[in-house]
Protein backbone atom coordinates (compact mmCIF):
# COMPACT_ATOMS: atom_id res chain seq x y z
CA UNK A 1 0.00 0.00 0.00
CA UNK A 2 1.34 3.30 -1.09
CA UNK A 3 1.94 6.28 1.39
CA UNK A 4 -0.13 8.80 1.01
CA UNK A 5 2.82 11.46 -0.13
CA UNK A 6 3.80 8.69 -2.80
CA UNK A 7 0.04 9.33 -4.49
CA UNK A 8 0.81 12.77 -4.40
CA UNK A 9 4.25 12.34 -5.86
CA UNK A 10 3.15 9.65 -8.61
CA UNK A 11 0.06 12.06 -9.04
CA UNK A 12 2.33 15.38 -9.64
CA UNK A 13 5.08 13.23 -12.00
CA UNK A 14 1.95 11.85 -14.19
CA UNK A 15 0.71 15.33 -14.24
CA UNK A 16 4.55 16.89 -15.36
CA UNK A 17 4.65 14.00 -18.03
CA UNK A 18 1.16 15.17 -19.16
CA UNK A 19 2.64 18.99 -19.62
CA UNK A 20 0.40 20.45 -17.08
CA UNK A 21 1.98 22.42 -15.44
CA UNK A 22 4.48 23.33 -18.53
CA UNK A 23 8.21 23.57 -17.02
CA UNK A 24 8.93 27.27 -16.12
CA UNK A 25 5.61 27.37 -14.78
CA UNK A 26 4.42 27.66 -11.14
CA UNK A 27 3.22 24.82 -9.45
CA UNK A 28 0.00 25.63 -6.77
CA UNK A 29 0.74 26.14 -3.18
CA UNK A 30 0.97 23.38 -0.68
CA UNK A 31 -2.45 24.49 0.49
CA UNK A 32 -3.82 24.10 -2.70
CA UNK A 33 -2.36 20.77 -3.41
CA UNK A 34 -3.73 19.41 -0.05
CA UNK A 35 -6.87 20.36 -0.86
CA UNK A 36 -6.56 18.50 -4.18
CA UNK A 37 -5.45 15.27 -3.31
CA UNK A 38 -7.40 15.64 0.52
CA UNK A 39 -4.11 15.13 2.64
CA UNK A 40 -2.72 17.44 4.99
CA UNK A 41 -0.18 20.11 3.85
CA UNK A 42 3.03 18.02 5.79
CA UNK A 43 2.16 15.22 3.40
CA UNK A 44 1.99 17.56 0.54
CA UNK A 45 5.77 18.94 1.45
CA UNK A 46 6.86 15.23 1.51
CA UNK A 47 5.91 14.58 -1.50
CA UNK A 48 7.45 18.20 -3.07
CA UNK A 49 10.68 17.10 -1.29
CA UNK A 50 11.15 13.96 -2.95
CA UNK A 51 10.29 15.33 -6.27
CA UNK A 52 12.68 17.95 -5.68
CA UNK A 53 15.53 15.55 -4.89
CA UNK A 54 14.79 13.78 -8.19
CA UNK A 55 14.79 17.04 -10.39
CA UNK A 56 11.08 17.74 -11.02
CA UNK A 57 10.95 21.39 -9.59
CA UNK A 58 12.85 23.75 -7.62
CA UNK A 59 11.62 24.96 -3.82
CA UNK A 60 12.47 27.91 -2.39
CA UNK A 61 10.79 29.67 0.43
CA UNK A 62 8.41 32.58 0.21
CA UNK A 63 8.64 31.69 -3.59
CA UNK A 64 6.45 29.56 -5.51
CA UNK A 65 7.88 26.52 -6.25
CA UNK A 66 8.54 26.13 -10.36
CA UNK A 67 8.45 23.02 -12.55
CA UNK A 68 12.29 23.07 -13.67
CA UNK A 69 13.08 21.87 -17.38
CA UNK A 70 13.31 18.75 -16.16
CA UNK A 71 13.76 16.87 -19.65
CA UNK A 72 17.25 19.54 -20.06
CA UNK A 73 18.04 19.84 -16.60
CA UNK A 74 17.05 16.12 -15.46
CA UNK A 75 19.52 13.26 -14.67
CA UNK A 76 19.30 9.42 -13.94
CA UNK A 77 17.52 10.06 -10.69
CA UNK A 78 14.63 11.78 -12.44
CA UNK A 79 14.54 8.44 -14.86
CA UNK A 80 14.45 6.61 -11.77
CA UNK A 81 11.47 8.52 -10.58
CA UNK A 82 9.30 7.54 -13.86
CA UNK A 83 10.12 4.12 -14.09
CA UNK A 84 9.23 4.75 -9.91
CA UNK A 85 5.92 6.58 -10.72
CA UNK A 86 4.16 5.07 -13.80
CA UNK A 87 2.33 2.20 -14.35
CA UNK A 88 2.20 2.73 -17.92
CA UNK A 89 5.84 3.85 -18.33
CA UNK A 90 5.78 6.40 -21.76
CA UNK A 91 5.87 4.26 -24.79
CA UNK A 92 8.22 7.28 -26.56
CA UNK A 93 10.57 6.91 -23.48
CA UNK A 94 10.96 3.28 -23.80
CA UNK A 95 11.83 3.80 -27.18
CA UNK A 96 14.55 6.25 -26.48
CA UNK A 97 16.01 3.76 -23.39
CA UNK A 98 16.10 0.73 -26.18
CA UNK A 99 17.67 3.01 -28.98
CA UNK A 100 20.30 3.94 -25.87
CA UNK A 101 20.75 0.22 -24.98
CA UNK A 102 21.37 -0.02 -28.61
CA UNK A 103 24.63 2.27 -28.47
CA UNK A 104 25.73 0.63 -25.43
CA UNK A 105 25.21 -2.96 -25.49
CA UNK A 106 27.56 -4.37 -28.65
CA UNK A 107 30.12 -2.22 -27.01
CA UNK A 108 29.59 -4.09 -23.68
CA UNK A 109 29.43 -7.86 -25.60
CA UNK A 110 32.50 -6.98 -27.59
CA UNK A 111 34.07 -6.26 -24.40
CA UNK A 112 32.92 -9.19 -22.35
CA UNK A 113 34.56 -11.50 -25.03
CA UNK A 114 37.73 -9.50 -24.95
CA UNK A 115 37.52 -9.70 -20.96
CA UNK A 116 35.72 -12.91 -19.85
CA UNK A 117 35.31 -14.99 -22.80
CA UNK A 118 35.19 -18.39 -20.89
CA UNK A 119 32.87 -16.83 -18.48
CA UNK A 120 30.28 -16.00 -20.70
CA UNK A 121 30.65 -19.14 -22.41
CA UNK A 122 29.78 -20.56 -19.36
CA UNK A 123 26.61 -18.46 -19.15
CA UNK A 124 25.67 -18.64 -22.70
CA UNK A 125 25.62 -22.60 -22.57
CA UNK A 126 23.24 -22.43 -19.84
CA UNK A 127 20.71 -20.57 -22.26
CA UNK A 128 20.30 -24.45 -23.87
CA UNK A 129 18.37 -25.81 -20.77
CA UNK A 130 16.22 -22.91 -20.46
CA UNK A 131 12.31 -23.22 -19.95
CA UNK A 132 10.26 -22.55 -22.71
CA UNK A 133 8.18 -20.18 -20.47
CA UNK A 134 8.61 -16.24 -20.75
CA UNK A 135 9.53 -15.85 -16.96
CA UNK A 136 12.85 -17.94 -17.23
CA UNK A 137 13.99 -16.30 -20.71
CA UNK A 138 13.11 -12.86 -19.05
CA UNK A 139 15.29 -13.46 -16.07
CA UNK A 140 18.12 -15.35 -18.13
CA UNK A 141 18.13 -12.14 -20.64
CA UNK A 142 18.44 -9.72 -17.85
CA UNK A 143 21.37 -11.59 -15.99
CA UNK A 144 23.50 -11.94 -19.56
CA UNK A 145 23.33 -7.95 -20.09
CA UNK A 146 23.98 -7.47 -16.48
CA UNK A 147 26.82 -9.77 -16.93
CA UNK A 148 28.28 -8.96 -20.07
CA UNK A 149 28.24 -4.94 -18.90
CA UNK A 150 30.05 -5.95 -15.15
CA UNK A 151 32.76 -7.83 -17.38
CA UNK A 152 33.13 -5.08 -20.01
CA UNK A 153 35.31 -3.91 -17.19
CA UNK A 154 33.44 -0.48 -17.65
CA UNK A 155 32.23 0.24 -13.86
CA UNK A 156 29.34 2.65 -15.36
CA UNK A 157 27.23 0.68 -17.32
CA UNK A 158 26.36 -2.01 -14.67
CA UNK A 159 25.36 1.12 -13.13
CA UNK A 160 22.80 2.04 -16.04
CA UNK A 161 21.45 -1.40 -16.05
CA UNK A 162 20.76 -1.33 -12.46
CA UNK A 163 18.81 2.03 -12.79
CA UNK A 164 16.75 0.46 -15.83
CA UNK A 165 16.17 -2.28 -14.03
CA UNK A 166 12.22 -2.52 -13.42
CA UNK A 167 11.59 -0.78 -16.63
CA UNK A 168 13.37 -3.47 -18.25
CA UNK A 169 11.48 -6.54 -16.33
CA UNK A 170 8.21 -4.49 -17.48
CA UNK A 171 9.49 -4.35 -21.19
CA UNK A 172 10.91 -7.67 -21.29
CA UNK A 173 7.71 -9.22 -20.12
CA UNK A 174 5.63 -8.05 -22.64
CA UNK A 175 7.90 -9.20 -25.05
CA UNK A 176 8.59 -12.52 -23.99
CA UNK A 177 5.20 -13.48 -23.94
CA UNK A 178 5.64 -14.35 -27.69
CA UNK A 179 6.91 -17.42 -28.79
CA UNK A 180 8.65 -15.76 -31.89
CA UNK A 181 10.76 -13.58 -29.70
CA UNK A 182 11.81 -16.14 -27.56
CA UNK A 183 12.76 -17.95 -30.08
CA UNK A 184 14.28 -14.97 -31.77
CA UNK A 185 16.36 -14.58 -28.54
CA UNK A 186 17.48 -17.99 -28.35
CA UNK A 187 19.15 -17.70 -31.88
CA UNK A 188 20.88 -14.65 -30.83
CA UNK A 189 22.20 -16.35 -27.22
CA UNK A 190 23.05 -19.46 -29.78
CA UNK A 191 25.35 -17.34 -32.24
CA UNK A 192 26.70 -14.88 -29.37
CA UNK A 193 28.15 -18.28 -27.91
CA UNK A 194 29.46 -19.53 -31.43
CA UNK A 195 31.06 -16.11 -31.78
CA UNK A 196 32.64 -16.61 -28.04
CA UNK A 197 33.51 -19.85 -28.59
CA UNK A 198 36.40 -18.45 -31.30
CA UNK A 199 36.98 -14.98 -29.46
CA UNK A 200 35.72 -13.39 -32.06
CA UNK A 201 34.91 -9.90 -30.26
CA UNK A 202 34.02 -7.95 -33.33
CA UNK A 203 31.39 -10.59 -34.56
CA UNK A 204 30.14 -10.83 -30.79
CA UNK A 205 29.53 -6.77 -31.24
CA UNK A 206 28.09 -7.01 -34.76
CA UNK A 207 26.03 -9.93 -33.37
CA UNK A 208 24.08 -7.95 -30.23
CA UNK A 209 24.21 -4.77 -32.66
CA UNK A 210 21.93 -6.40 -34.88
CA UNK A 211 19.32 -8.31 -32.17
CA UNK A 212 19.25 -4.85 -29.85
CA UNK A 213 18.28 -3.49 -33.57
CA UNK A 214 15.36 -6.28 -33.91
CA UNK A 215 14.05 -5.89 -30.60
CA UNK A 216 13.94 -1.61 -30.76
CA UNK A 217 11.84 -2.16 -34.44
CA UNK A 218 9.78 -4.80 -33.07
CA UNK A 219 8.72 -2.61 -29.74
CA UNK A 220 8.14 0.34 -31.98
CA UNK A 221 5.98 -1.84 -34.45
CA UNK A 222 3.71 -2.94 -31.72
CA UNK A 223 3.73 0.58 -30.19
CA UNK A 224 2.59 2.01 -33.19
CA UNK A 225 -0.29 -0.92 -33.58
CA UNK A 226 -1.02 -0.17 -30.11
CA UNK A 227 -1.50 3.60 -30.78
CA UNK A 228 -3.31 2.63 -33.41
CA UNK A 229 -5.74 0.14 -32.17
CA UNK A 230 -6.50 3.02 -29.14
CA UNK A 231 -7.09 5.90 -31.57
CA UNK A 232 -9.73 3.75 -33.52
Amino acid sequence: MKKSYEVVEKALVDAFLKGNPQPGCHLASERDLAAQFSVSRATVREALLKLQQSGWISVQQRHATVVNNFWSQGDLELLSSIIRNSEHFPADLASNLLELRLQFAPDYARRAVQNEPEQLQEHLVRSKRLSSGPGAISRYDWELHLKMAIWSGNKIYPLIMNSFADLYFKLRGEFFAREEHRSAAREFYRALLQATLVHDAAAAEAITRSAMQQRLDTFRHHAAESGSTSSS
